[in-house]
This record gives C-alpha cells, structure tokens and sequence, in this order.
C-alpha cells in the first residue's frame, strides 16, 4: 500500500507487518480490512515464508511490499520491521481482520503510550470453531495474556524485537521485556478477529502437537509464570463460562482436553526428536 507523503498535517506512519506461510483462505480479508482502514497512512509490508500457494499473488494484488523470510515467523517479524518505513509496527497475523478503525485508535491511544494492547476476539465455524471462540473472548480479556502488536519502531527495535528462539509465546515474551525495560504500554479499544480458528478435532489435534513441539523454549525462558499463561484450564475463566449457561461448555472441555494431549505427546515427542 503506498504511503501518503501529500499531508497537510504531519500524521504518524503505520507499518503494517504480516507474515505469511500459505494463508491464500484468509490473507485476502486480511488485507481488504486493512485497506479499509479509516486512517490513511498505512505501509502495508507481507513477509512471506516460501509460500506454494496463492499468497505471494494476493499481497502483490494489494500493493504490499513483499519481503521473502524464514524459518519462522520470529524472524518473519524482525525482518519486516527492519525495512519498515512508519513511525509505529503493527504486527497483524494473516488470519486476522481489523474492524476499520482499529488503527486510527492505536494511533490515538499510543500518544502518551510506547505500545498498546488491542483486543483480540475469535470467529469460529462449526461446533469445535464455536467451542474455541467462546473461550477466546474470555481469555481476550485475562491479564496474564498481554499481547503488544502495535508499537513504536523505536522501542521494538531497542529490545531487540521478537525472541527468534521462541516459536511459542514470543508474543507475551514481547510484552514482558517492554515491561521490564520501563516501556509504557496503554490499553487500546481497538478489536481484530481473528477468523482462522480450526474447524475439526483433526486440526485442533495437529496444531496442538506442533506447538508442543516447540514450546519448551518458552516454558525454558519463562518458567513456571509461562505454564500459568499457557495453562488450558482455567478454573475462574471457566466458572465464568458456566454462569453463562453457554452450549458450548461441553464441547469446549472436549476441545481443551484434545489440545492438552496433543500438546502434550507434542512435547515428549520434542524430547527424543
């Protein structure tokens, strides 16, 4: 997306940064909302891992600025943020949509702010998609899960960015180095959707197995404070969850039980691989 240099008053530049890995389903929501964005000074950066799908034609179709890097999205990040030209990174997964002022209020917000949080909900399809979207929108609201995706380029670059050891978790490890550097993070009103939950156990069962291989270098660096984060079971969130009366209770317990597992045979895979 090109940037507006033509401005009669000097607005702030926003670096838009996505990895990418095969995300042709959902890139291309992604980047009409953030075309749509009520806020016009926008670089739009996709950082791709080698994708061979659709992807890197989708990002060229919308004017990003296409940048190729692996192995992981760690890395994806820093290097996106290292060509970026704005003011302030956002950091936008590529099965996320932005409602369309979510970037003019982290903007706002960032004023007397080093970085922001926004708010994160879950779209889910089907029964498991419902069931995992009911216990995302809770836990967009939990304290111990503290995501900074947009932040002054300054800051970012000054700790050093994302941990590129962390596969896992490099999100909050983000937000907890911010903290302890002194940096000030605010809390934006700002909401993206995330639309890419998994729609099948198969799914649940693949994608929990493969964080569990590599979430040991989290746990490593984070100790028992990261167990606590990435904890499936919750007994507050889920007495929440219970007073709702929500139909999804059942289904959900059947879907964190299969992340627990699968994570878990993910982890005692990692150790002998």
């Amino acid at each position: 997306m090109p940037l507006n240099f033509d401005r009669e008053e000097k607005k702030p530049i926003v670096s838009v940064i996505i990895p990418t890995f095969n995300s042709s389903r959902t890139l291309r929501q992604c980047l009409e909302s953030i075309k749509n964005q009520d806020y016009g000074y926008v670089e739009l950066v996709v950082v791709d891992r080698y994708s061979s799908d659709s992807t890197r034609e989708i990002a060229n179709s919308h004017n990003a600025t296409l940048l190729l890097k692996g192995p992981e999205r760690s890395a994806q990040k820093n290097y996106g943020a290292k060509y970026a030209k704005g003011d302030f990174i956002y950091f936008v997964d590529s099965d996320f949509i932005l409602e369309n002022n979510a970037i003019s209020k982290c903007v706002s917000t960032c004023t007397d702010f080093d970085g922001v949080t926004t708010i994160n909900y879950s779209f889910g399809r089907g029964i498991w998609g419902k069931s995992i979207e009911l216990k995302e929108w809770f836990l967009a609201h939990d304290p111990l899960i503290q995501n900074v995706r947009f932040i002054r380029k300054g800051a970012f670059l000054d700790v050093g960015g994302f941990d590129e050891d962390l596969v896992v978790g490099e999100d909050l490890d983000l937000y907890a180095r911010l903290n302890e550097r002194g940096y000030r993070i605010g809390s934006s009103d700002a909401v993206e959707w995330h639309v890419g939950e998994p729609e099948s156990l198969r799914e649940i069962v693949n994608r929990s197995f493969y964080y569990g291989k590599v979430v040991r270098a989290y746990f490593g660096k984070r100790g028992a404070y990261a167990r606590k984060q990435l904890s499936p079971f919750k007994p507050d969130l889920y007495w929440s969850i219970v007073k709702t009366g929500n139909p999804y209770l059942v289904s959900l317990v059947i879907v964190d039980l299969t992340r627990l597992f699968s994570s878990i045979l993910g982890l005692f895979y990692s150790l002998f691989d």
